[in-house]
């Protein structure tokens, strides 16, 4: 802006206000050369024609632009006197017509007087026909049911009856139209009492004897009254058809019959009456039975497709909505919100029952399975890897139908309190069916002997529930958390606690192992404490080979840890060579009870570890204290002791290759056979390569 400014006070600038051609036609001859001078006086001409020629063509426009004006301003001139004589032709006419006007009302005042005393006469007269026709008028409405119509020219004609009633010509019209009245309302009082009558009928029954002067008090009695039987026998009907049609027609018919008539009870009794302290009361009472009825509907097994649920639950909850603002009853709206949590809960609780039931059945045919090919042909791992799939599909399963309720197209489905009611739902669902199958797992343990479970299954329900504990329940959580935000952004699960899944599995985990440990284990101590009791040791023969029962006890300790080792990892190092001595390889003096006192103390039944060594230790505790003990009950031949520590020979040989602890193998051994050694009349044992010729040769 400065700089324009100061353009423009410049001698110089020949498009300035200062400019001085002197000033510029001499600083021009001094800086510049003749041929820039020269070309400077060319674009001056050039300029000055090319303005000049600008000139001449505003100067022709603004000609033409004034002669058309003067045309128009000539042309307007003589517009405007004709329009001057039109005026003053109409404003002649309008005073004629002013003058004609006020000669016609003259001539016309005395006739309309006379013309507004007969309308005044007609009007009366028509009054008094309608009072004289009265009584049949009425007659005729009640006859057709037209009992409104009855009312209107009742109360229309009341007036005049009041006021004439006294003469003797109206005095019969009256009496008469009073009778007919009141037979009117004995007939209305009856239509009320007939449990036939709509509740559009039942109002307008309570309208019409409102106007004909009844005491509301008693209306309001006998409404409620007939309102009440009249929407119990619908819900006698709606409770008649439970058992007959889905949720999808249960909700109709209650939308279109029960709901639909207290929405016009509720609607013509604020209408109607002005007390409204015991509608709220009343319209609980409907309520509390129609959602009782909605209960049972949806607990039918018919109604538990997910689909047609939602569906049947999105109209009853629509219907609701809309009679919200009729109902003014809190307890009304808030059982309604509790009537979609009550159907989210009660899906949830048929998922999780349905996982169960499956899960018995997938149990029971790896059961059957089990039992027809045996453990040596069994593939565990497979077993394991299909339980755990089939749980974990039907478990997600369930989570993903659960999320049907926040469909964004559902009335409550963007709900936040409907929202929470799912993630609410949807981790019952997964803690309920661990926590169960916790449960099942436990009591199959406990009832193991009894009913013939296999171990296999024992073990395989073990690993089940330390997998489903250490990632199963992770995995979940996760796949739960995923489905929310996909449904419903923000929205988390409120009560995730996983310690009580956690420590059920945990607990079922153990018990199965523990049982099946104590299974294996009593399964062969049962065969060594017959074959020890059973039999006369001081009339024992001389040893031939170690007894059948032994190699019956390797099997089965064998057959456990061989279905151990397909699920379990094996956490024990293998024993040192100076354990793998044999015992009678040992000094004599390590037989003696002073030794025995010092040494390590076994713990027979302890818990079971989560791997092969553990649970093959286990069995084995078992099986051989009780070969401890049995040998203490018995006395030994000197054959019979030699019996005896050929047995014990071949158990160690045996069991020792199948990686057990041998420090505790060859403790409980050695505390057996020493047992028998102090119990024998003449305790002389074999050599030890005597002993090798004896197993090898059996």
């Amino acid at each position: 802006m400065a700089e324009s400014q100061k353009d423009s006070e410049n001698p110089l600038n020949i498009d300035g206000n200062n400019f001085n051609s002197e000033m510029y036609i001499e600083c021009l001859l001094k800086c510049a050369t003749l041929r820039q001078v020269m070309d400077k006086e060319a674009e001056v001409v050039t300029q000055s024609q090319y303005l000049q020629s600008e000139m001449q063509t505003l100067v022709y426009e603004n000609y033409n632009k004034f002669i058309s004006a003067t045309e128009t301003v000539r042309k307007m001139r003589s517009d405007f006197q004709i329009m001057q004589e039109e005026m003053n032709k109409l404003s002649e006419n309008i005073n004629k017509i002013t003058t004609f006007s006020s000669t016609i009302s003259e001539n016309l005042k005395e006739s309309g007087t006379t013309v507004n005393r007969l309308c005044n006469t007609r009007q009366l007269l028509d009054k008094l026909q309608f009072v004289f026709l009265l009584p049949t008028q009425l007659n005729k409405a009640i006859e057709e049911n037209r009992y409104m119509d009855a009312v209107n020219d009742y109360t229309h004609a009341q007036r005049v009856l009041q006021k004439y009633g006294s003469q003797p010509s109206f005095q019969s019209i009256q009496t008469e139209c009073s009778e007919i009245i009141n037979d009117l309302k004995k007939t209305l009082r009856e239509r009320l009492l007939t449990p036939d009558t709509t509740a559009s009928e039942l109002a307008e029954s309570v309208g019409l004897l409102r106007q004909l002067q009844e005491s509301d008090s008693s209306l309001q009695d006998i409404f409620l009254t007939c309102a009440e039987s009249r929407l119990q026998k619908h819900l006698k009907s709606l409770s008649s058809i439970v058992d007959n049609v889905d949720i999808l027609e249960w909700v109709e018919k209650c939308n279109n019959s029960l709901l639909a008539d207290i929405g016009i009870v509720i609607t013509c009794y604020h209408d109607t009456f002005q007390n409204k302290e015991i509608l709220p009361e009343f319209a609980d009472k409907i309520m509390t039975q129609v959602f009782q009825l909605f209960e049972e509907v949806i607990k039918k097994p018919e109604n538990t497709g997910t689909d047609i649920l939602i569906r049947g639950l999105d109209k009853f909850f629509r219907k609701l909505q809309a009679m919200s603002e009729i109902i003014s009853s809190d307890s009304v709206s808030q059982k309604a919100l509790d009537v979609v949590v009550q159907c989210i809960n009660h899906k949830a609780s048929m998922q999780y029952q349905v996982i169960q039931a499956q899960f018995k059945e997938n149990l029971m045919k790896v059961r059957q399975s089990l039992a027809s090919k045996g453990t040596e042909s069994a593939d565990l791992k497979d077993i394991l890897s299909s339980l755990q799939v089939h749980l974990m599909q039907k478990i997600q399963a369930s989570l993903l139908d659960l999320m049907a309720f926040l469909q964004k197209n559902l009335s409550f489905g963007l709900k936040p309190w409907c929202g929470k009611a799912v993630a609410d739902a949807c981790w019952t669902v997964i803690s309920e069916t661990l926590i169960n199958i916790s449960d099942m797992v436990k009591s199959m343990a406990s009832l193991q002997a009894s009913n013939n479970i296999p171990f296999e299954l024992l073990l395989v329900l073990a690993k089940l529930c330390l997998e489903m504990q250490e990632n199963g329940v992770t995995t979940l959580h996760n796949h739960l958390l995923k489905l929310l935000e996909e449904s419903s952004p923000g929205l988390t699960v409120g009560n995730n606690d996983t310690s009580n899944i956690m420590v059920s599995l945990s607990t079922a985990a153990q018990v199965a192992l523990d049982s099946e440990v104590v299974f294996i284990g009593q399964t062969a101590a049962q065969m060594l404490r017959v074959s020890v009791l059973a039999r006369d040791w001081l009339r024992a023969p001389e040893p031939r080979g170690p007894r059948a029962v032994c190699r019956r006890v390797v099997e089965t300790l064998a057959s456990a840890d061989t279905a151990a080792s397909q699920l379990f990892p094996t956490s024990m190092k293998p024993s040192s060579d100076s354990s793998r001595r044999t015992i009678w390889s040992r000094p004599s003096s390590s037989f003696s009870p002073i030794s025995r006192i010092f040494s390590e103390r076994i713990e027979v039944f302890s818990p079971a570890g989560a791997d092969r060594a553990a649970l093959s230790n286990g069995a084995l505790k078992v099986a051989l204290k009780a070969l401890v003990e049995c040998v203490r009950l018995r006395t030994f031949s000197r054959h019979g002791l030699q019996q005896l520590q050929v047995d014990v020979h071949f158990l160690q040989q045996r069991l020792s290759c199948m990686g057990n602890d041998e420090r505790l193998l060859n403790a409980l051994l050695e505390d057996a056979l020493s047992s028998a050694q102090i119990r024998c009349v003449d305790p002389q044992l074999m050599e030890p390569s005597i002993v090798d010729i004896i197993c090898e040769r059996g």
